[in-house]
């Protein structure tokens, strides 16, 4: 179940998400973005993107934003390629919590290790929140 930002603090923990990148879902990826690059379209390689799309989605399920929720800033390091089919496990870590009059900035830092433990990618997330309702 996910949790609401306003009940974490910084240096908070999300639960890993687990997930793996087969040719199917790369290649409803691949239509998504209306890429044909050579190397992912004959299975060689996952896109990169991909498994920044499924690391945020992981880490979606983990936390309730509210509505007005703003997502400001992204930063992402691609380490390693992926090939498809290896199962890939996210780490996600509440960074910074501050809050400005009735908003809340958060910032989230992640990582994708690969199923042989090596990092994939890193990377960080940041969102402007509204107060909640009850303060």
């Amino acid at each position: 179940m996910a949790k609401a930002y306003s009940e974490l603090e910084a240096g908070y923990e999300f639960p890993p998400g687990n997930y793996k990148l087969d040719a199917a879902r790369v290649s409803l990826f691949l239509g998504a973005v209306g890429d044909a690059s050579y190397p992912y379209l004959d299975n060689r390689l996952v896109p990169p993107m991909a498994v920044a799309a499924l690391a945020m989605a992981a880490l979606s399920n983990t936390v309730s934003l509210p509505a007005g929720a703003v997502h400001v800033s992204q930063e992402l390091g691609f380490v390693e390629a992926v090939r498809p089919d290896e199962n890939l496990t996210s780490y996600a870590r509440l960074s910074r919590t501050q809050k400005r009059g009735k908003l809340h900035v958060i910032a989230i830092d992640f990582d994708v290790r690969s199923q042989a433990g090596k990092t994939v990618l890193t990377g960080k997330t940041s969102f402007i929140l509204p107060q909640d309702e009850e303060q």
